[in-house]
């Protein structure tokens, strides 16, 4: 009898065992599947980046054909300047930190509330879109 008893324990811890593993598995996929629905949602609804602008008061001061508005602590001007310099393209950088106040004000007319801003002729890039800057500097035959 002791042995039926051992032997019928056994069986029901290796039911609760695979039981378990379904379960595991089971929330598993159900996170991977909602996971991979969030990013796919956030990439199809992400914000315009690029937009046409009249820039005209932003370049009347330079020769420079693009015009970076950063801050030196912000990582992401970082990394335009950074994909910038490496492709050899000239800019100017507008440091929206400075005391220059003619900067803030022009920084101001582009209704931002972030940075980098990318200023090429009369299109705008909001943020580190390397993408799309690299296809505005494509159309405008810088790159």
């Amino acid at each position: 009898m002791h042995k039926c008893l051992f032997h019928r324990q056994d069986k029901m811890n290796r039911i609760h065992i695979k039981e378990f593993i379904n379960l595991v598995l089971i929330t598993i996929l159900g996170f991977t599947l909602g996971i991979g629905t969030l990013y796919s949602w956030q990439h199809l609804n992400r914000p315009t980046t690029v937009f046409d602008m009249e820039t005209s008061a932003h370049f009347a001061t330079t020769n420079k054909v693009l015009i970076l508005y950063s801050a030196s602590w912000c990582e992401y001007c970082q990394k335009v300047k950074n994909y910038l310099d490496q492709h050899k393209i000239t800019y100017e950088n507008r440091d929206i930190e400075s005391t220059d106040t003619t900067i803030q004000q022009l920084f101001q007319t582009l209704g931002a509330t972030g940075i980098p801003q990318i200023l090429i002729g009369n299109k705008v890039i909001r943020g580190a879109d390397l993408e799309a800057l690299e296809t505005e500097l494509k159309k405008q035959q810088l790159l």
